[in-house]
């Protein structure tokens, strides 16, 4: 709890603080979105006045690299974790595979399938850990939340009264287990898919933005990079891998920095497909048009952002962009594949859409971009526009809140 939430408490605002420990294998490890909403959700939730506690895993030395926010108790998990076992091996040899041939897409399906057994293998192991570590304490908390691991929030559910949300897309094979917990929740196009067949029993959890951070403003970013007010800078913010399309973003900016010069690339993040990307952007990188920044704390992003004038998101599968909705918070509009929930994103106007998966399409809307200077300062002013309409992670929280308490008393 805050000393805010503390504060509230002792003003009598909150009846009936709630105790709620937080599952999240990778809440102290990565920045992706995912976590990036459950950190902002309970740091808003305790802001509320409630207690939270958050397990995850951390190395054998219970050493984390991503602070955890105040007011959130943390319970790092030590052990040999790896989440993403041989995918470092595996982009390194799709690297010197020729883009676009049936045996870079043999190799890129092959590398898909053996990163979600890794992913599952590694819930497991964390499963079991959880099981252990909180075997006789269960009843310490009024409520668990449970990040993404659907066969976790049903064990838990034993014990518990338990939220699920759902980071992405389940299939309708996975309902039995979804029945055996007393709310699922998601966002996005999670949401529209799993509400196919559990209908009204998935609950919508909104993701949130701090508007009082994340707003449009100057920035010191620009002229620290040696980059004019006259160049078209494409940002992106996120994990540098596969799913997320970095490799598409790599090929179109190479394609199109032959010949538009006044382009230039910001990329903000790490991860395994990251050699790859500095092989395909050698040449880029080494004339000044491309700059990688490995890692930005979560408070000092918005200046990142209002350095861009327009942000890529070239997933090849979203549920509902906070990146997204951070840039355009800022007044930068995107670019982004007609997937998922950036289908949903693309109905405001604030950005462009392209066919994913194709980089010779993002190409072309990023060249747009460079040549339709007015177009892009249109669909900025949208964005701004459409922040006022945006949730925040107060709202958030408090909806967080009001689930908890009415599933009150469906748990032993």
């Amino acid at each position: 709890m805050t000393a805010s939430g503390v504060a509230r408490v002792a003003a009598g605002l909150v009846e009936d603080p709630l105790k709620v420990l937080v599952l999240h294998s990778e809440l102290g490890v990565l920045r992706g979105g995912g976590e990036n909403f459950t950190r902002n959700l309970f740091a808003a939730f305790a802001e509320r006045g409630h207690e939270v506690t958050a397990a995850f895993v951390a190395d054998r030395a219970m050493r984390y690299p991503v602070p955890i926010p105040a007011g959130i108790r943390p319970v790092p998990l030590p052990g040999r974790w790896n989440r993403t076992l041989g995918q470092a091996l595996f982009s390194s040899v799709a690297a010197v595979l020729p883009s676009g041939r049936a045996v870079r897409r043999g190799w890129d399906r092959l590398r898909e399938g053996m990163r979600w057994r890794a992913i599952r293998w590694h819930d497991l192991r964390f499963q079991r850990r959880v099981e252990r570590a909180f075997a006789d304490r269960w009843h310490d908390f009024d409520a668990i939340y449970v990040h993404g691991n659907a066969r976790l929030a049903s064990q838990v559910a034993r014990h518990r009264r338990t939220v699920l949300r759902l980071p992405g897309p389940v299939g309708p094979e996975l309902a039995p287990l979804l029945r055996d917990v007393h709310a699922v929740c998601a966002n996005g196009d999670a949401l529209l898919r799993v509400r196919s067949f559990l209908h009204d029993d998935a609950l919508e959890l909104p993701a949130g933005v701090d508007q009082e951070r994340f707003r449009p403003g100057r920035s010191t970013v620009r002229q620290k990079l040696g980059w004019a007010a006259g160049d078209v800078v494409f940002g992106y913010v996120g994990r540098l891998t596969h799913l997320k399309g970095i490799d598409l973003l790599a090929t179109a900016f190479h394609q199109m920095a032959g010949s538009a010069t006044s382009g230039k690339l910001l990329v903000i993040g790490t991860g395994e497909d990251e050699a790859e990307v500095r092989t395909q952007l050698e040449a880029e990188i080494g004339r000044g048009l491309v700059h990688l920044e490995a890692s930005v704390d979560h408070e000092h992003l918005p200046d990142w952002y209002r350095a861009m004038d327009v942000f890529v998101m070239p997933s090849r599968y979203e549920n509902f962009s906070n990146a997204i909705l951070e840039a355009t918070a800022c007044g930068v509009p995107f670019i982004a594949s007609d997937v998922g929930g950036n289908q949903i994103l693309g109905q405001t106007g604030a950005g462009w859409l392209f066919e994913c998966g194709s980089a010779d399409a993002l190409e072309e809307c990023m060249r747009n971009a460079v040549v339709n200077r007015a177009e892009v300062t249109t669909r900025a002013g949208i964005a701004r526009c459409e922040t006022r309409l945006q949730s925040t992670w107060a709202v958030a929280a408090e909806r967080l809140e009001r689930i908890i308490r009415e599933r009150r008393g469906e748990a032993s």
